[in-house]
């Protein structure tokens, strides 16, 4: 065995160790493992139950898992009446987390078949980041985060299953994406090659930016450890994302912009319907971010513990009320949600085996919030319930990146 074969393999080691780091529920609330097992299951009953397309605004709904009559299933946005890649491969995530083969397959099919750019194309290796329930295309772009997420899950299903194809499907993916000539078609890669970052959309108008919650280090380290190529590039690139969570982060307050540029500062997106360059809609992932590769991984601990107590500070000063702010904390509103709950309690594992009783203490509070918070139901179920539940499996220690 040579060196390099050596160090991966001790690494693949750590990261299976680390993966299973702890059910905090368990050691920071006293809930038994029993106890932890019946909520999970709950909450994948409330919303992987099969639900009837009709009823989707029903008062009291819980479910947004959708399964069609060619036998495939989606996840529908119910806020908005339609499906995305992001929550399609939020799905398969859960899915693969919890060994639910049979969802997992009618996602990922129903992804490939409607969403997916036909080959040859531009978009070719993408997929549309939003669609109508029946499977036809809005626009034509995608959301990178859906990328991220699909080649993950897909790595851990060809591991979990022993079924080798969903690992060349990712490698598939990855190959195409990575390979784009944007110059000449307007489509450019996923990740920018010079500074290694993910782009927010890889087309003209929105490859030059970033989003500090599309940055995901636990992944692409996975994916250097088992990519069929390109493995130093994306070693570098979880380094890189690593950087903009701390470098993305407000000095004070720890909150992030849901937009950036790729040297963290805030960016204002001209065609977004609202400010991008404050704490809005998909900051909230940040701390989940930050959290997961903190446990998964622990290259950046000191850093990732400072930014988290900034951050798990000001959401108690606020008094866990709102949801949007200026990045200096001002200009507060909406309403603090499930979701931030979640994602705030993940980010909490940072705090939680420090060293200060100040940070032990907040850890536990954040943790107990979560326990005691409700999955969603509703119209507007669908993105705060997600976060929500990949939340749930972060804290009690069953997602992992080995299996």
């Amino acid at each position: 065995m040579n060196t390099r074969t050596l160090l991966t393999t001790v690494a693949l080691c750590l990261a299976t160790l680390s993966a299973h780091a702890g059910n905090l529920f368990t050691s920071l609330l006293g809930k038994s493992e029993a106890e932890v097992e019946a909520r999970l299951q709950q909450v994948w009953n409330h919303f992987f139950t099969p639900a009837d397309l009709d009823r989707y605004e029903a008062p009291g709904e819980t479910s947004v898992y959708y399964e069609t009559a060619d036998g495939l299933a989606f996840i529908m946005d119910t806020g908005n009446n339609d499906v995305r890649s992001e929550g399609m491969s939020y799905g398969m995530m859960l899915s693969v987390q919890l060994d639910h083969r049979k969802e997992f397959d009618k996602l990922w099919g129903l992804a490939k078949k409607y969403m997916a750019y036909a080959p040859g194309s531009a978009w070719d290796g993408y997929f549309c980041w939003q669609c109508r329930p029946d499977g036809t295309k809005l626009g034509g772009s995608n959301a990178s985060d859906g990328e991220a997420y699909f080649v993950t899950a897909l790595f851990l299903a060809a591991e979990r299953w022993g079924e080798p194809r969903y690992a060349d499907e990712a490698n598939a993916i990855l190959t195409k994406v990575m390979n784009k000539d944007g110059e000449r078609t307007g489509v450019y890669n996923l990740y920018n090659k010079e500074n290694g970052l993910i782009t927010f959309v890889p087309d003209r108008m929105g490859h030059g930016f970033t989003d500090p919650s599309y940055q995901l280090p636990a992944f692409l380290d996975k994916w250097a450890q088992v990519a069929s190529a390109d493995r130093p590039f994306w070693e570098r690139a979880a380094t890189e994302a690593r950087r903009h969570l701390i470098a993305s982060a407000h000095p004070e307050t720890g909150l992030y912009p849901d937009y950036s540029e790729y040297d963290g500062r805030a960016y204002r997106w001209p065609h977004a319907g609202y400010d991008t360059s404050i704490y809005m809609y998909d900051a909230i992932r940040c701390a989940m971010n930050v959290g997961m590769d903190y446990y998964l991984w622990g290259k950046d601990k000191a850093n990732q513990t400072e930014v988290m107590a900034r951050l798990l500070t000001f959401f108690r000063r606020d008094g866990f009320r709102h949801a949007h702010f200026a990045l200096d904390g001002s200009d507060a509103f909406g309403e603090y949600t499930q979701g931030m709950a979640g994602a705030n309690a993940v980010g909490a594992v940072a705090l939680a085996d420090s060293d200060s009783p100040e940070h032990r203490e907040l850890a536990r509070e954040y943790v107990q919030r979560l326990w005691d918070a409700q999955p969603p139901t509703g119209k507007f179920r669908y993105y705060e319930g997600l976060v929500y539940f990949l939340s749930m499996l972060h804290v009690s220690g069953h997602f992992a990146l080995n299996f």
